[in-house]
């Protein structure tokens, strides 16, 4: 049976916000429909966000479930695992989602051939960059976390997760394809049911067996998010006459240097510095009640920020086809709105969320309520994080992947060096705070580059 969730559509919401807008906004909403860039834009923004806003308000009540199972030490230690996964997780994934993304759509109508080697490709490397990621954290499982951790006790569940770090990796690649077609009512549907497999897998499995079980009920989510994408990519293919070929040639080698290597530089400078910092805080006395306080705000925090991210990932294949076609005006007039709206939407969410955080918080069971100042630094860091996400997206569709590495690395060493002086004095507050000023500092850099990048641009424009 098909669900009700999917039976609304783009153009009913569309017609429902231009007869329930003010008179002074019905023209801008007229001539964003009218547009065929608006057009598709507003249909892959509401899809994308229309499922990843069920599977994230099914996450959090399934966090905040399994943190009254748990408890706070354990659920900190819980956030830990999935951090440490995470930071494999980059070392696997080689930067592929946003590869499979920019050049699918820039090959899907003209290069079919290749496109299907280009899909291929990314789906070959994401298996082998997972399976070789997912074997370093099972060996060194229990060095981790006896000697970074300082919980001998999370190795068997750091084992566990290897096979976590391997299904998220082709997940990325296979959701990465997705975008690149602009399939975001299929992307919708995934995120939907394996939103909807997170509740009973992870709560059941964390009150069976702990964080053990929990880790367990993430592996199954995530292969039932796998084998979803799988079938849903392959039906966009036969959509598109796109054969699937894991041929390499030396033109998809050479994607490697030109955008996937840089992307994948990003991420080796981000996450570990991350890491970095959530490590400094469990091994102070103390630290895993207050990463559990961390965790349970970035789950807001990522709620607040999914919006932004989901309308960025439409933005990625549309922003790459306009810059191939030379279409830079219309490229930066969709950069300046979005802009707007990242920001505008963010804060607008971010507000009251900050004001009923005692309530939200009390939620997570005895202890959770400390940590309302480190969940309202949290909020600030996901206003500026939703610009920051956008400034990034809009590098790397315009091919300026190398340039936007300098971002990743100033990011990466704001929160080093904050981490460093800040997270031993001040615990959990003080990573925030850390993350705050690395997110005040890449927002500032990010606007200067890409200052740079257009004004480059134009002149290569005028002299053509």
């Amino acid at each position: 049976m098909r669900s009700h969730f999917f039976s609304v559509t783009p153009q009913r919401i569309g017609n429902f916000v231009i007869a329930a807008s003010p008179e002074m906004l019905r023209p801008f909403w007229l001539k964003l429909r009218a547009s065929p860039i608006g057009v598709r834009l507003v249909r892959g923004a509401f899809w994308s966000v229309a499922g990843t806003m069920v599977s994230r308000a099914l996450g959090l009540l399934a966090s905040i479930a399994l943190a009254r199972i748990l408890g706070r030490t354990a659920f900190g230690e819980l956030g830990t695992i999935q951090s440490t996964a995470g930071l494999f997780g980059i070392f696997a994934g080689l930067g592929l989602g946003i590869t499979a993304t920019k050049y699918v759509a820039e090959l899907r109508d003209t290069h079919e051939q290749r496109c299907g080697r280009v899909i291929g490709f990314c789906l070959t490397t994401a298996m082998a960059g997972g399976t070789a990621a997912g074997l370093g954290l099972l060996i060194f499982a229990k060095w981790l976390a006896a000697h970074t951790l300082a919980a001998p006790q999370l190795a068997g569940a750091l084992r566990w997760s290897a096979l976590l770090v391997l299904l998220s990796t082709v997940q990325g690649a296979y959701q990465g394809a997705l975008a690149g077609f602009e399939a975001f009512k299929g992307t919708a549907s995934i995120s939907f049911y394996s939103g909807l497999l997170s509740v009973p897998l992870i709560v059941v499995g964390g009150w069976l067996a702990g964080v053990e079980g929990a880790v367990g009920g993430l592996i199954l989510q995530a292969l039932a998010a796998c084998v979803l994408s799988h079938a849903m990519l392959r039906k966009e293919m036969a959509r598109a006459r796109i054969p699937l070929s894991f041929a390499v040639h030396m033109a998809e080698w050479r994607l490697l240097w030109r955008f996937t290597v840089p992307a994948f530089l990003s991420g080796m400078a981000a996450t570990p510095a991350s890491w970095f910092s959530r490590t400094l805080l469990v091994n102070q006395p103390g630290g895993y009640p207050e990463m559990a306080m961390v965790s349970a705000a970035n789950q807001w925090m990522n709620l607040l920020t999914f919006i932004p991210y989901m309308l960025g990932s439409v933005l990625v294949p549309v922003f790459a086809n306009l810059h191939a076609t030379g279409k830079q005006k219309e490229f930066r007039r969709l950069l300046g709105y979005n802009l707007v709206l990242n920001a505008s939407v963010t804060s607008a969410l971010a507000l009251p969320i900050m004001l009923c955080a005692p309530i939200i918080l009390g939620f997570y069971g005895p202890g959770f309520r400390d940590g309302v100042m480190i969940f309202w630094i949290s909020m600030i860091v996901a206003i500026i994080t939703a610009v920051n996400n956008l400034f990034s997206r809009a590098m790397q569709s315009a091919g300026k992947a190398w340039i936007d590495l300098s971002s990743s690395v100033l990011w990466a060493m704001s929160v080093v060096a904050g981490g460093w002086f800040l997270i031993r004095p001040c615990k959990g507050i003080g990573l925030v705070v850390t993350m705050a000023l690395a997110a005040f500092a890449l927002a500032i850099w990010q606007w200067f580059l890409l200052q740079k990048v257009f004004l480059k641009m134009n002149g290569a424009a005028h002299g053509g």
